[in-house]
């Protein structure tokens, strides 16, 4: 399906000018750019409309109602397209996402393989067929895969010692590399940690690095010594990456940190694409706040003055509370099952979170959360909740992003606080890392209480899907319709033998799915008066599918077609194009 043919001036004629009940129409004008016919518009508005006709003029969506309102906004300019009773959705709207970082991260060769075997011999071959390549690079290593013990420099060295060799974690919050990246690095017995307990060198009983580094200050700590991570470097995966974005259908990404370049130098980069005509999403940042000796405040303020143009933005702080459990570096009400005795410590102390929290809010400046344990989640409720009360009234759009494990006592607190739950629904299955790590770290009561999208919507909360990507647990994945897919069936696409994560009861509506990664993460942004549902006033931003998600086998959704993006009225994919 291609959007080509313009109207003729006899088809127009027959288009009546009656307006329907149902249609919103607020102006007429024979200048309308695209109409867009014959279709399932299914708007997310908040009566749940169903449409067959909506027209855009320049960015702005004019017109949504039947096809005989038509007649009062289309003209011979006006280049309709016929959906053919295709399903049309809001562009998706990805709750939480890394552009930059992704860009930075996925270089190389893919290792999401479940065994080690594999991941070297992907690497070897890689290597072999790259002999000019000053660094090898790769990426989706799976932290599942070692019962005991991490991967080795050793291990690496024997597939090339004479170039450093840098994997990352599928996490994106760990690397493995060789001996050679270390000793370019400089990291040796006599190395500090670069973060002590959060962000280090994983190391043998005489204090040598084994080649295992952890989280990403130590990561980039090495990195940045073997290739030149400048503006060039990112950019290039950038642009390597963005157009898989718009084919899978996302117009929004809320990005919760930019990392490898300075914050201001990556919000730059994706202003000048921008400006160029070369971004295909609207992209909504945050200052990423990990240094509690550093007082973010300031630095917000001046992030938001200086980038606030519609396509980039930057208006909020993200707070790094804690890890993951993987590491024992996530914070949990209860103690770890097979490690009673760990005890990790905030990223942020609570003081100073408290504090910086109160702070925040009374300048208007949300914030949002990497809380992967609930203790961290049942702090920054707290903080919120502290500032709430202090604060004068405002419009909060705060967000609490992962979340995988809320303790029943805080699951009506979303609501109550107006706290966004984000998430990503890849997680929500039992897929083989959450099978073999989460579920020795936490017991099986804990896991099957994993991801409680469906609770926290049911208790009045907003529940938003955001990738997260590139980071992961087990799957790397950026697709919104897998992602629903997930969130929907609680098993991952080819594990339907597995049982559902929680259970069948933990299974959630195919409507709050799709609400939850268009105007569920639009609101979580707030963007929601622009962006993430299909109404007269708000950006064209749009998906138009090969099948209609509410009347498919859930499980099938996944393999659904993505036909066609818009975003701002101008086509960022066409299918047909490919």
């Amino acid at each position: 399906m291609r959007i080509e043919s313009l109207i003729s001036l006899s088809v127009a004629l027959l288009i009546s000018a009656s307006t329907s009940a149902y249609a919103q129409n607020s102006r007429a004008n024979p200048a309308t750019d695209f109409a867009l016919i014959n279709g399932q518009i299914h708007t997310m508005d908040e009566a749940g409309t169903v449409a067959e006709a909506i027209a855009i003029e320049g960015d702005e969506i004019v017109y949504v109602g039947d096809a005989a309102g038509l007649g009062n906004v289309i003209g011979l300019g006006t280049e309709v397209i016929d959906l053919e009773g295709k399903m049309v959705l809001p562009g998706f709207v990805e709750g939480h996402m890394h552009p930059t970082a992704g860009a930075l991260i996925m270089r190389g060769v893919d290792l999401q393989v479940d065994s080690i075997g594999g991941i070297l011999e992907r690497v070897r071959t890689y290597a072999e067929e790259n002999p000019d390549l000053p660094i090898i690079h790769g990426y989706g290593v799976r932290l599942h895969l070692w019962e005991d013990g991490y991967g080795t420099k050793e291990m690496l060295d024997e597939i090339d010692s004479e170039r450093p060799i840098y994997l990352w974690g599928v996490d994106g919050h760990q690397a493995w590399v060789n001996s050679r990246a270390l000793e370019i690095a400089g990291i040796d017995e006599n190395t500090p940690e670069t973060v002590p307990g959060f962000s280090y060198f994983r190391r043998n009983e005489d204090g040598t690095p084994a080649g295992w580094i952890v989280e990403i200050p130590a990561q980039l700590q090495v990195l940045s010594k073997l290739i030149d991570l400048n503006l060039e470097y990112t950019e290039a995966g950038v642009r390597e990456w963005l157009p898989r974005f718009a084919a899978a259908g996302i117009t929004t990404a809320h990005d919760y940190g930019i990392q490898g370049l300075g914050m201001e130098e990556g919000f730059q980069m994706m202003t000048d694409l921008a400006e160029a005509g070369d971004l295909p999403i609207r992209v909504q940042g945050n200052f990423y706040w990990n240094d509690p000796d550093i007082d973010p405040i300031p630095l917000v303020e001046s992030m938001r003055e200086q980038f606030n143009a519609e396509h980039v933005s930057a208006r909020g702080l993200k707070i790094n509370m804690d890890g993951g459990d993987d590491a024992y570096s996530a914070l949990y009400t209860e103690p770890y099952s097979d490690n009673p005795d760990a005890d990790p410590a905030p990223i942020i102390p609570y003081d100073i979170l408290n504090e910086t929290v109160l702070r925040a809010d009374a300048a208007g400046i949300n914030v949002v959360c990497h809380c992967f344990g609930d203790a961290a989640v049942r702090a920054v409720l707290d903080a919120i909740e502290m500032a709430i009360e202090q604060n004068p009234r405002r419009d909060r759009r705060n967000v609490i992003s992962h979340a995988l494990l809320v303790h029943p006592d805080d699951i009506a607190r979303f609501a109550e606080l107006g706290v966004t739950w984000d998430s990503t629904g890849a997680w929500m299955s039992r897929d083989p890392s959450l099978a073999s790590i989460s579920v020795s770290r936490l017991g099986e009561e804990r896991i099957q209480r994993y991801g409680p999208m469906k609770a926290i919507a049911e208790a009045g909360g907003n529940v938003s899907l955001g990738s997260d990507w590139p980071a992961a647990g087990y799957i790397s994945e950026y697709r919104p319709l897998v992602a629903i897919r997930t969130a929907i069936m609680r098993q991952l696409p080819g594990r339907d033998e597995v049982p559902p994560l929680g259970g069948e009861e933990a299974r959630v509506s195919v409507d709050l799915a799709i609400r939850a990664n268009t105007i569920n993460a639009a609101y979580g942004m707030g963007r929601d008066h622009e962006v993430g549902s299909l109404e007269v006033g708000k950006k064209a931003d749009l998906v138009v599918l090969s099948e209609n998600l509410y009347d498919i086998d859930p499980s099938t959704i996944h393999e659904v077609d993505v036909l066609y993006t818009m975003m701002g009225g101008k086509l960022t994919y066409d299918s047909a194009a490919d």
